[in-house]
């Protein structure tokens, strides 16, 4: 794409935010309702039902669910000579037993998983309409994917599921999170997500298994990450126990790795291994390690042109750019080879507690910008009521 183009987008995008205001009511009714449907990892399926029906409705092609569960459909492009993949995960972290009313004032909406992803789907779910009233059109096929199993213990499968499965090329792919506007992420860092899980047997120790984790923290706390790596270590949750008078026979820890490098995330493994050996020297005690969650190192370059086009979209619409270029949810993308993006819609605070809110105003600022970031990928602005060179 010429930088002709490139201007005729940016200019076109400068106004797009504000043709987007008379549609904002469609996107927070389907945020509410979508929002409302619980969707924990695992137990997507009503969520993605409503999905399929909505996609229907708005005559989309396809409309369907694959064997893991996905959703998904198309959108024909004029040519449908090469496929965008559009990708916002079903789950949220909120079990089927909470509380899934939504709230909505003048400036904000409040809900579990309004940010993580509920928002993010109901972009999905809106933007073949709102297509259809701003008469856009792309060239190329848009794929949209409302993935299951996506957090957490999931991890990614259904992500990984459709990339292993897919019959036609994706050409590109664009990662629709609620939140945060700014964020523009083009790599992913190496993870491991996992537990640590300990057991007391009772009849030869009366150890705790929260003083055994507990000292596991503490060694973990004095390791030196590398920091060159921007290595980081965060230990997510810890539990044991059933009564405040007897000591703990059972205990787990959460935590995670994050580094630049997938050896740095073996010799942090290699360490924590090497701390259970010695806890199992213990008489009547053992701990065990289960990885949950793991993740590759890849992604673009910042000079990549998708990279290079999304930061000018963002820029011409004022957007304030996040620090981070990492997002876990890239790594599926490197592993095929596919160039990827994640990009957030909202400004949200308290995100994956139940008093979890998004900001209003922000909103239209974003789905413009994803907008824009579609048709840069595409090679160009194409409306039907415009004249394209």
């Amino acid at each position: 794409m010429n930088e002709n183009e490139m201007s005729r987008i940016l200019e076109y995008v400068r106004s797009l935010s504000f043709d987007l205001q008379k549609l904002r009511e469609i996107l927070l009714a389907n945020l509410v309702l979508i929002g409302e449907i619980p969707s924990p990892t695992g137990e997507e399926q009503n969520r993605i039902a409503f999905l399929e029906e909505r996609w229907a409705e708005y005559g989309l092609l396809d409309c369907a669910t694959d064997e893991l569960g996905n959703g998904v459909a198309i959108l024909p492009g004029q040519k449908g000579d090469s496929t965008i993949l559009l990708v916002a995960h079903a789950d949220t972290p909120f079990a089927l037993t909470e509380d899934h009313t939504y709230s909505v004032n003048s400036s904000r909406v409040f809900g579990p998983g309004v940010a993580d992803n509920s928002l993010g789907v109901a972009v999905l779910s809106s933007l073949p309409l709102f297509f259809e009233k701003l008469n856009i059109q792309l060239q190329s096929d848009l794929c949209f994917l409302v993935p299951v199993r996506h957090l957490d213990q999931g991890d990614q499968e259904g992500l990984k599921f459709f990339l292993g499965n897919i019959k036609n090329p994706v050409d590109a792919a664009i990662v629709v999170e609620g939140a945060q506007l700014g964020r523009l992420n083009f790599r992913s860092m190496a993870t491991l997500g996992g537990k640590i899980t300990c057991q007391i047997n009772r009849r030869i120790s009366q150890e705790s298994a929260i003083n055994v984790l507990c000292h596991v923290v503490s060694r973990l706390n004095k390791m030196d990450l590398p920091q060159e790596n921007h290595t980081l270590l965060t230990l997510g949750a810890i539990e044991g126990g059933v009564s405040y008078k007897y000591p703990a026979r059972n205990g787990e820890l959460k935590f995670q790795i994050r580094s630049n490098s997938g050896q740095t995330i073996e010799k942090i493994t290699g360490v924590i291994y090497n701390i259970l050996d010695d806890i199992a020297l213990q008489p009547g005690v053992s701990a065990h390690l289960t990885p949950i969650a793991h993740t590759s190192s890849g992604g673009l370059d910042s000079s990549h042109p998708f990279v290079l086009a999304a930061r000018q979209i963002q820029a011409t619409l004022d957007i304030v750019p996040q620090d981070s270029i990492y997002s876990p949810a890239i790594s599926a993308f490197a592993e095929y080879n596919i160039p990827g993006l994640c990009i957030g819609i909202t400004l949200a605070e308290n995100i994956n507690y139940l008093d979890e809110f998004i900001e209003i105003e922000p909103i239209m600022k974003g789905v413009a910008q994803l907008i824009g970031i579609l048709m840069a990928i595409d090679g160009g602005l194409r409306c039907k009521t415009s004249t394209t060179g």
